[in-house]
């Protein structure tokens, strides 16, 4: 990345940054942590690991899919994307933008929660690599769901659509089914390294959820650069 690219990135981070704020999405993920933290201190049983990794798991989840979606739609309505997309910042900056914020956004709610449930109990590097993983993986699937959306509610329906065979992994996860099939699908290696964050998990399960993650956001990003460019026009 050179200066320039550097310099576009940074702007368009800082400008995602407060065009969020006015869009009230960070006062909303602020207020669904402080519920789902209220949870874990008031409702017995709700600290148990799988609750609250389950919890940690939907909430970058949310954020990448809803929120990137939301901030997509109202940059639509505003005139915002017509605007950018004039400008030298590539299709490729505008997704870094995306996946800095929202994975930034995702951490720190999930490690409030793993705060607020188990205190320092936790293994740091298997959480914080699975959320990031996580929320940047979910933000681009936004990215390519949204694009093309006419209205939020054709959004939450492409969103219900892909969702139905990406959540199969949740039944392995509270012990439903135990099909080695569901370790295709992205969801399966993210609630492995969540898993890990409490718990030891074999060395080999470890890998394959960062690797496995890794090759999906890589595919993600080249399949989001490439809806952007086709429909919103960015270079």
């Amino acid at each position: 990345m050179n200066v320039h690219a550097a310099d576009r990135l940074w702007r368009a981070v800082t400008g995602d940054l407060i065009r969020q704020q006015r869009y009230q999405i960070i006062t909303i993920a602020v207020a669904i942590t402080a519920i789902y933290i209220l949870i874990f201190y008031f409702l017995p049983g709700a600290s148990q690991d799988k609750v609250v990794e389950f919890l940690i798991f939907n909430d970058p989840v949310t954020m990448g899919m809803l929120f990137t979606g939301s901030m997509f739609l109202f940059e639509k309505s505003e005139n915002t994307l017509e605007a950018l997309s004039v400008t030298p910042l590539r299709a490729g900056e505008y997704i870094g933008s995306k996946v800095i914020t929202f994975s930034l956004l995702g951490l720190g709610a999930s490690l409030c929660m793993a705060f607020a449930a188990w205190g320092l109990n936790f293994r740091f590097v298997p959480l914080v690599s699975g959320v990031i993983l996580t929320a940047s993986l979910f933000t681009m699937l936004g990215l390519v769901l949204v694009v093309g959306s006419r209205s939020f509610n054709e959004y939450v329906i492409r969103i219900g659509i892909w969702m139905i065979p990406v959540a199969l992994p949740i039944l392995n996860f509270f012990e439903l089914t135990d099909s080695l099939w569901f370790y295709l699908i992205p969801t399966q290696p993210i609630l492995s390294l969540l898993e890990a964050s409490r718990a030891p998990i074999p060395a080999w399960e470890m890998i394959y959820g960062i690797v496995y993650l890794l090759i999906w956001n890589v595919g993600a990003f080249y399949w989001a650069r490439y809806r952007l460019s086709k429909k919103v026009g960015f270079n």
